[in-house]
């Protein structure tokens, strides 16, 4: 019995670990290509490689540096620059999508772009992503850099903001470089004050998201806007 349970075990580890490798080769593929502009498919494949050997997966290799990438052999400037730009690229992929859905957005999809855009920050962001009446994306805006607080947040500018994109819906979203995605006490008071303001001129905002490496926190989901008596408006 012990032993078909073994047997069973590795199966499956090995079934898993083969699953891993058929989507790393594929990761692998893809980037050979983007390197392939110019040099043989032959080359394109070994300077991939060489990467992985030395910097393990694409997440170390596009955020490594330049002056560290050109020491591959084969790889250069030009191709090292095509390398950094990818996190842009899948950045502008992920915001054409919001401004080109047809009907209101999922939740996911904006939170997906928040973590590319604001998730590796080493410095706080406030931001105003604004949405018409049928709750379909208009725009997104930084408002404010820094560190944040209520001193240092003006109710009135986002009002006027949201107005002059002519929202009906909006959502905050601001970044915490330390990792910790869940609110502070000015991150509590910021909220409640807009809140209010919005509702001076009939915007309704649908949530303040707080983005903290690939974390995520919702206002919303955490029953915080419970307290401010919101419609019951879901993305």
């Amino acid at each position: 019995m012990i032993e078909i349970e073994y047997n069973e075990y590795k199966e499956n580890k090995e079934n898993n670990l083969n699953e891993i490798n058929k989507e790393l080769d594929k990761e692998k593929e893809i980037i050979s290509f983007i390197l392939s502009n110019g040099i043989s498919e032959e080359k394109s494949k070994m300077i991939t490689e060489k990467l992985y050997y030395k910097f393990y997966n694409l997440h170390n290799i596009v955020n490594a540096s330049e002056k560290e990438l050109i020491k591959i052999k084969g790889l250069g400037a030009k191709k090292s620059k095509i390398l950094k730009s990818v996190p842009k690229l899948l950045e502008y992929y992920l915001l054409s999508g919001l401004k080109l859905s047809a009907s209101h957005f999922k939740k996911k999809d904006l939170t997906d772009y928040l973590i590319v855009k604001l998730g590796k920050l080493k410095f706080e962001t406030f931001s105003i992503i604004c949405l018409d009446i049928n709750k379909r994306f208009i725009s997104m805006e930084q408002i404010f850099r820094g560190t944040i607080d209520s001193a240092t947040i003006y109710p009135r500018d986002l009002v006027e903001k949201s107005l002059s994109a002519g929202a009906s819906f909006v959502i905050i979203a601001h970044n915490h470089p330390s990792g910790i995605a869940s609110p502070s006490k000015e991150d509590l008071e910021i909220t409640n004050a807009l809140f209010k303001a919005f509702l001076t001129v009939n915007i309704k905002m649908m949530d303040h998201l707080i983005v903290a490496g690939n974390s995520v926190y919702s206002f919303r989901d955490n029953g915080i806007f419970d307290n401010y008596n919101l419609e019951n408006i879901k993305i």
